[in-house]
Parts: structure tokens; sequence; C-alpha cells
């Protein structure tokens, strides 16, 4: 039966150090973030130098994680062909919209922002990747429930609490169903200002290599109700190229 490696599993804590503490350390400190022994640790941040994962400065003799993991993750998120797609795909969007695009997935009851490109208007509406989102509020979140099958979103719904973000918020699950099923109908999703009182989105959603993932065209209300049934248009027919439906 596969077992947890303690040395692996410390390896990959002081990256997390790093990450949190945010600035170069001793051998001891991190012996003391880990709970381990200095010698231990020793080895291991050797270990992690000698594979270009850390440096060491001459003076200070402190160590500081480099570049390196960061362009392997980068390797890796390049080649996924989920993120090839949703590159590509937002590109389009944002080039036929001006607007802001983004995918998000399901994690936990929020969704998850994975790939976003941006408007290239001064006034624009920007969350990097990796931002969770809550579903309630989000075109992202709303096309991601309507989505799915009954089961699952019911499940979901029971979970999630439907908190006020702003005066708009949708915060009571009767009226976030109507939405859904109207949603569902009309095959988009809206938000006027329920997660960013000054920001509009529509979304749609849809199966990539069995993964149900979420785009929307975000920005500012007034520009997205200016423009709004040119974007359901250019969204309706993404759902087509895209999707498939």
């Amino acid at each position: 039966m596969p077992q947890i490696l303690p040395t692996a599993e410390r390896a990959l804590q002081i990256f997390e150090i790093y990450a949190r503490e945010r600035r170069p350390l001793s051998n001891s400190e991190m012996a003391r973030l880990l709970g381990i022994a200095d010698s231990s640790c020793s080895d291991l941040l050797y270990t992690l130098r000698q594979a270009g994962y850390l440096l060491r400065s001459p003076k200070t003799r402190l160590f500081y994680a480099t570049g390196r993991l960061m362009d392997v993750a980068r390797q890796i998120t390049d080649a996924d062909p989920l993120h090839t797609f949703a590159t590509e795909a937002l590109e389009i969007l944002s080039r036929q919209s001006g607007e802001s695009s983004m995918c998000a997935y399901v994690d936990g009851t929020q969704a998850r922002i994975f790939a976003c490109q941006e408007s290239p208007r001064a006034l624009r509406y920007v969350l990097k990747p990796g931002t969770l989102v809550d579903m309630h509020t989000s075109a992202l979140g709303k096309a991601l429930l309507g989505t799915m099958d009954e089961k699952s979103r019911e499940a979901l719904l029971d979970g999630m609490s439907l908190r006020q973000v702003t005066g708009k918020s949708i915060i009571d699950k009767d009226e976030l169903r109507r939405q859904l099923e109207e949603g569902r109908r009309n095959k988009y999703y809206v938000t006027h200002g329920e997660g960013n009182e000054s920001v509009g989105a529509i979304g749609i959603a849809g199966y990539v290599g069995g993964q149900l993932i979420a785009i929307s065209l975000v920005g500012p209300n007034v520009r997205m109700e200016q423009n709004f049934d040119a974007n359901v248009q250019i969204l309706l027919k993404a759902c087509v190229d895209f999707f498939g439906s």
C-alpha cells in the first residue's frame, strides 16, 4: 500500500513556507518552521539547492527559492489541453467583445478562475487565475450551476451560504433557482452588480474533455448594458463553437 514520504512532504512544505514568509531564511529558521532538526533541514536545503530550486547568498548565507519551480509549473500548465483551450477561447471572445473574459470550474461551493484575458480598454475588470468567486454572485458560478445535472446542483445549493456581497446580491435560493431556470432556457446567465456594484457579466458553460467549465464576459455595468445583445450573440455562438451546444 502506498505510504506518505515525510521527506517529500517536507520538501513541498519548504516552498509553502517561502510563499508565506516572503523572505530569505537561514537553515535554523527553516528547521524551526518545519519542526525538524537542523541537520535534517540542512540536507533538504542542500538537495534543493543542488537541483536549482534554492540559492544561497554568499554573504548572509541565507536560502531563498529561485524561479525554477515557477518555470516548471508554467511548462506543466502550458501543456495542459484545458489551459490551451481556455487561452485560445478567451483571446477570441475578448477580441470580439472588447471586454475581459474568464474561465472557471467548480471548486467546492465556489467557482475557481483558471484563465483570464484582459480587455484592451483602459476601464476594465480583471481577476487573477486562482481567484475563488461565489456561485450566486457571478455569471461564471450561475452558468456552472445551471449546466450541471439537477441532483448535483441541488446538493451544491444545499451546502451554499448566499452571503450579501452587494445590495443586488441574490440571497434567496428560490430566486436563484428561478434565475438558473431562465438561464437554461436562454443558454446564458447574467449578473448585474451582484458581486461588484459596478460590474456586469454574461456567462455560458459546457463540457470540455469531460470537465464542466464556464466562460464569461465581464466589464463595467454601463458598457455591458449598452452592448448586451451583441455580447449575448457572441457567447451563444461560442457555446456552439466551443461546447457543441
